[in-house]
């Protein structure tokens, strides 16, 4: 009995978490509540650098800072209950989701006023491919925070091993023009064996989940939407295409698919421990690996490109609520977030994303950082300082994804965004397990079947929310 009234207090409590608005209901003033989620290490960005730094440039307003683990739970919570936070942080696979449930206020009355908005310039200073995936019906209702980038990471003493014993067939190091054959020919070459047979070395390796599907995919020509963005045309040639070249990296033994780091270590583990040659993971991942294995010899390069040179990138985005008692003020503060001081700001605490600011990532500010020192042990760090030397190898392949290409006039970096893009990701991380669960015996066949269900369960899940919201069906 006692046991169950345990559980049923601690259910109660926290479900009154998620339902208490937020404080900005009780404060009076110039208030502005500004809500983040992330390691409480980040409040040395968030509240420090951001929140105290807005309220000593705006004398008079004060920062109701909160940072939660479950944000996007609270602002659907709060958001039915009529209130909302000035400045909220967005992923950009929910912002269109929230924008067609009228939760954020649109910004461009805000962007266009001569007095306190953002002049063309300061407008232009933004990636505007990442501006046309936020723009809805034209409208602009949340700005970016930054732009993370999808990298090819490379054990650079896996490729000198190999070179000093093959001095006739010298693999070079990964550069932004490899393509698919070239990244698989070294794959299978950098596969290291012990006289058993046993791979020691793997040539590569993936975290499974959505993001290595989608990259692939990309560039095999893919397109994730229809044009109005209602139908997934995963199902196609490039889908199949995508996926059998994965596949034959399994087969040609350079790359071994792990489902769970339960009871072993994770393809991560495994690359900073020396055990694969080639890694794809997003820029977040940098500073993890000089923190956790700081004799690691790495670089990171624009992954190989095949049909097409899109690649992979995410965003985290600065919005005002649309039920926000003082949208105003929220205006403001994003208006001050995507400056370029904060922007810089942003790259030299925490270094996971390229800041969404071009100026930033083309100036001298984005080739050294400071990083976060650990309190509790002079000397260390919980993010590692980058050096200038240090630049070339970590952090160049981020700016030259973000640099339209002479011949396109179109950085590669590509963010897919969309009204159903979150479901869509959901239902590609189930079909690429699925796939690679039975690589032994996958086929273009099998291949097909996968992608038709996958997007036949988009389509069913987009059907019954137009019809919830009383709106036609789409005809495919």
């Amino acid at each position: 009995m006692r046991a169950s009234l345990v559980v049923l207090v601690l259910l109660v409590l926290g479900t009154a978490v998620v339902l208490v608005p937020p404080r900005v209901a009780s404060l009076e003033g110039d208030v502005v509540t500004m809500t983040v989620w992330g390691q409480p290490f980040e409040d040395r960005l968030f509240l420090d650098r951001y929140a105290r730094g807005f309220e000593q440039a705006e004398p008079g307003i004060t920062v109701d800072y909160q940072r939660h683990s479950d944000l996007e739970a609270k602002y659907n919570t709060w958001f039915a209950k009529g209130y909302g936070p000035e400045v909220m942080r967005v992923r950009i696979t929910t912002y269109h989701q929230m924008v067609a449930r009228g939760m954020l206020e649109p910004l461009d009355a805000y962007i266009a006023d001569p007095a306190s908005g953002l002049s063309e310039a300061e407008v232009a200073e933004f990636p505007p491919q990442l501006l046309d995936a936020l723009r809805v019906n034209g409208k602009l209702y949340a700005l970016p925070e930054d732009t993370a980038q999808y990298g090819l990471y490379y054990n650079r003493t896996v490729f000198d091993e190999y070179n000093r014993e093959h001095p006739d067939d010298r693999i070079p190091y990964p550069d932004g023009a490899w393509t698919w054959e070239q990244f698989r020919d070294a794959a299978t070459k950098l596969t290291k064996r012990n006289p058993a047979g046993a791979v020691i070395v793997s040539g590569f390796d993936v975290v499974i989940w959505e993001w290595p599907f989608m990259q692939f995919f990309l560039q095999a020509g893919g397109e994730l939407w229809s044009a109005d963005g209602l139908s997934t045309t995963v199902n196609s040639d490039a889908g199949v295409e995508s996926l059998m070249f994965l596949a034959s990296l399994v087969r040609d033994g350079s790359w071994k698919p792990y489902f769970s780091q339960m009871g072993g270590l994770g393809p991560n583990d495994r690359f900073q421990n020396g055990q694969v040659a080639m890694y794809l993971d997003g820029s977040w991942m940098v500073p993890a690996f000089e923190l956790n294995a700081p004799q690691l010899d790495f670089a990171v390069a624009p992954p190989p490109s095949h049909k097409s040179r899109r690649n992979m990138g995410g965003s985290v985005l600065w919005g005002v609520s649309a039920k926000a008692p003082r949208k105003p003020l929220g205006w403001r503060m994003v208006r001050w977030l995507v400056q370029e001081p904060q922007a810089a700001a942003y790259w030299d605490t925490l270094r996971v994303a390229p800041p969404a600011h071009l100026g930033v990532v083309n100036s001298p500010l984005f080739r050294e950082t400071r990083g976060i020192d650990d309190p509790l042990h002079p000397g260390k760090y919980v993010v590692p300082p980058m050096p200038k030397t240090n630049y070339p190898l970590r952090a160049a392949w981020m700016a030259e994804l973000m640099t339209p290409e002479r011949s396109t006039g179109v950085a590669r970096a590509y963010i897919p965004a969309g009204l159903y893009q979150a479901r869509l990701e959901e239902e590609i991380r189930e079909l690429f397990r699925d796939f690679l669960q039975q690589v032994d015996k996958a086929d273009e066949a099998l291949a097909r079947v996968l992608l038709r269900r996958t997007a036949d369960n988009v389509h069913a899940y987009i059907d019954r929310d137009r019809a919830a919201r009383g709106l036609p069906a789409i005809s495919r």
